[in-house]
């Protein structure tokens, strides 16, 4: 027999396939398509459906919400799920540093600390209802008048009852005598008579004070002379203890610091700060009697303006209201041009 045919015929039989695991997979698959379709339906029902908290469950901004970012990558997005601009985004920042404030202005009412605006009411509430700018300037004085009755160097000078006292009967003196201002140059007298002006009215004694005042108290001229004109030229000043005084016999002195030989040559022998402040308010005075029609000297100011600007311009940085004088020159200049 052949080899071959022997070994096919001791072969066993093969065995018909089995379709068990097909159809089990088969069945497995039927459900699960059946599960998720049913699943699907289900959860379109609103009545069902269980919102997730919001830590565990963020919503996906919009396309707009992410166009709403600062330059650092940070993601702004409006509380009613709007975009926000970089306006709206400041506007909230803002409000919420009033907020902010706001709690910080409670804790102090809670705990009986007042806050700073209501301590500002409190200041403001106490200071006296009749306060005037004319009332301060008055004080101002009589502090400077205080002061100089306290100087060891004013000793020197023997007056009485007090500085202020002894200034005001000066003064009164100075503005009933006043300076030759008109045809000073017809003769020679005249002339030497103005340059010894205050030596002849004031006498020797008054003019070693004022010179001794104006070397030790030379930081205080620009305040004195401002509180000054202040109460000589507003009329509600007039019924202070510096503002009644003769104001035709004050246009006078202005003239003759201006326009004369013997009041400039005064201002001359004098520092030029010194005689760059009593030149201004000499000049201002003038102005004063321009308003008022009253410049019975025809006296023209567009020199005066025009040569204390230069100088001012040029030396008069270390004035503490340089830019004030030269400010109200400027307008006079374009007034008087």
């Amino acid at each position: 027999m052949n080899p071959s045919k022997e070994k096919k015929q001791k072969s066993p039989p093969a065995k018909p396939k089995s379709w068990l695991i097909p159809s089990i997979l088969a069945a497995l698959l039927v459900c699960a398509i059946g599960g998720f379709g049913f699943y699907y339906s289900d959860s379109k029902l609103p009545s069902q459906v269980q919102t997730a908290p919001e830590e565990t469950a963020p919503r996906i901004p919009s396309p707009s919400e992410k166009k709403a970012t600062n330059d650092t990558g940070k993601e702004f997005v409006d509380p009613f799920g709007q975009s926000a601009s970089s306006v709206d985004i400041e506007s909230d920042l803002l409000i919420l540093a009033v907020s902010s404030e706001q709690t910080d202005v409670k804790s102090f009412e809670e705990t009986g600390k007042p806050h700073i605006a209501q301590e500002v009411l409190q200041q403001k509430d106490s200071v006296p209802k009749n306060n005037s700018i004319c009332d301060t300037s008055e004080k101002q004085l009589d502090a400077f008048y205080h002061h100089l009755d306290n100087q060891p160097y004013m000793a020197a000078y023997k007056f009485s009852p007090s500085s202020k006292a002894h200034f005001t009967e000066l003064v009164t003196k100075l503005l009933a005598n006043p300076p030759q201002v008109t045809r000073e140059s017809d003769d020679l007298y005249t002339i030497l008579k103005n340059t010894a002006h205050f030596f002849r009215v004031s006498g020797k004694n008054n003019i070693l004070m004022m010179k001794g005042i104006l070397d030790h108290e030379k930081a205080s001229l620009e305040q004195i002379l401002s509180d000054y004109y202040l109460l000589v030229t507003t009329p509600e000043c007039s019924m202070t203890s510096y503002g009644n005084i003769d104001k035709d016999a004050l246009y006078e002195y202005a003239c003759f610091f201006l326009n004369t030989m013997g009041g400039r040559l005064y201002l001359f022998r004098r520092d030029s700060l010194s005689r760059m402040v009593v030149t201004y308010y000499a000049i201002l005075l003038v102005d004063q009697a321009n308003i008022q029609n009253n410049n019975r000297h025809g006296i023209s100011l567009r020199p005066a303006v025009n040569m204390l600007i230069s100088e001012m311009e040029s030396g008069g940085y270390s004035l503490k209201g340089s830019e004030i004088y030269l400010d109200k020159l400027y307008n006079l200049k374009e007034k008087y041009q």
